[in-house]
């Protein structure tokens, strides 16, 4: 790995370090407010997920941006109403920033993670 792509990566990781604790506080908000979550907090929990998605792509971390892509679309069934929100369902998303923290860590060990369980309990949510 080049220096530039070591950089970018870094930058990267700090910045999606501190979307997953904005989304992770963001979820335990939306938890304890239960049915009357404001649509500004889901929205502000979709952008920080989409926001590490794209730079995920960027990056080539494949697995980062798989599951913050089903984290995305779980949200933004919520955004749109088609899911209501539940202690499970935000206990799954929970467990997904656990798994994104952990990749994280190792960024470039991230794509040899195995992330089938955290990705089908979301999943799950979408069928």
């Amino acid at each position: 790995m080049d220096e530039r792509t070591r950089k970018a990566l870094q930058i990267y990781t700090e910045e999606a370090n501190e979307r997953l604790e904005a989304v992770e506080a963001g979820l335990l908000d939306m938890e304890r407010q239960g049915a009357s979550a404001s649509e500004d907090l889901v929205n502000r929990v979709f952008r920080d997920a989409h926001s590490m998605k794209a730079g995920a792509n960027l990056l080539g971390l494949s697995n980062i941006e798989s599951l913050t892509h089903r984290l995305e679309n779980v949200l933004d069934e919520l955004r749109f109403g088609r899911l209501s929100l539940s202690t499970h369902l935000v206990t799954d998303l929970l467990e997904a920033v656990d798994s994104l923290k952990d990749m994280l860590a190792s960024p470039g060990a991230g794509n040899a993670a195995d992330i089938s369980t955290v990705d089908a309990n979301l999943s799950r949510w979408l069928a």
